[in-house]
């Protein structure tokens, strides 16, 4: 698992800029699971401006773990930037710039994989959060999830690009078939995909005590949307609500690695 920080010159241009209205209260929990020898997960949460990123890499182990490892270290920096440098904080900027960041960043990815001896065809999933006033902006390629559990109602916020998604779209398979069909697990798009990857993008308002999850497929494989929801209600402390996420998804199987942040959003006075 890899965990990546931004370059305090870049940090002290962000803050000089106000971006939230609100407070945070957030946890993060990774794991390797029962199964996988390595942790290919990363993550990357810049709470100070509301932003927060979750890579769970493809490839084999050593290709896994550096391709979600290139994405924590390299796509905050391209939004970051972005942000310090466009002249527009309206929601369709927002939403440009987070999808031209993620279509780059799959395209650098790409690159970095063919110059690498071995690592050809590496690739990671892509899901993150940003928080601004009083929206979240919701971007993912992939099977990484994010998530909204507001008032008892829990939701994805996420697209799933996957063959399976498209087969249950389309009416081919029906839900409660998709966790034994021979196709799943397959990923559509991603970031380091050979065509060009078009991130899945969401906005909308916040209200006070939403709560929102960022997390890959070592929870959502493990665990039905009704039992995830269940331990984030009857948690209130973020923290520990990952710890319990990432010990029933072990308790479950615990069969790929698990990563999770958990993001309960307040007004300020």
């Amino acid at each position: 698992m890899y965990e990546s920080s931004m370059p305090t010159e870049t940090k002290s241009l962000l803050l000089n800029i106000k971006y939230s209205k609100a407070s945070f209260q957030w946890g993060v929990a990774s794991d390797r699971g029962k199964e996988r020898a390595e942790n290919e997960d990363a993550y990357h949460i810049e709470a100070e401006i509301g932003f927060f990123l979750v890579s769970d890499g493809m490839g084999g182990h050593q290709g896994g773990a550096l391709a979600s490892k290139i994405i924590v270290e390299d796509l905050p920096v391209k939004i970051e930037m972005g942000l310090v440098c466009g002249k527009s904080k309206q929601p369709r900027a927002i939403r440009s710039l987070l999808r031209k960041a993620v279509t780059e960043q799959s395209r650098q990815l790409r690159m970095e994989g063919t110059s690498e001896a071995g690592y050809k065809g590496m690739g990671a999933t892509i899901v993150l959060a940003l928080l601004m006033e009083d929206r979240a902006y919701i971007a993912n390629l992939g099977d990484s999830r994010a998530y909204r559990y507001r008032k008892g109602r829990f939701i994805q916020l996420s697209k799933d690009h996957s063959v399976i998604s498209e087969l249950v779209q389309k009416g081919v398979v029906e839900p409660g078939q998709a966790d034994d069909h021979e196709n799943q697990g397959q990923i559509t798009h991603y970031a380091g995909m050979d065509e060009k990857a078009k991130a899945y993008l969401r906005s909308f308002r916040l209200q006070e005590d939403d709560r929102l999850l960022l997390c890959t497929d070592g929870i959502t494989d493990m665990m039905e949307d009704k039992k995830i929801s269940q331990i984030l209600s009857k948690a209130p402390d973020p923290q520990k609500a990952c710890a319990k996420l990432i010990s029933a998804a072990n308790d479950a199987g615990g069969q790929d690695n698990i990563t999770v942040i958990i993001i309960d959003w307040r007004r300020k006075p």
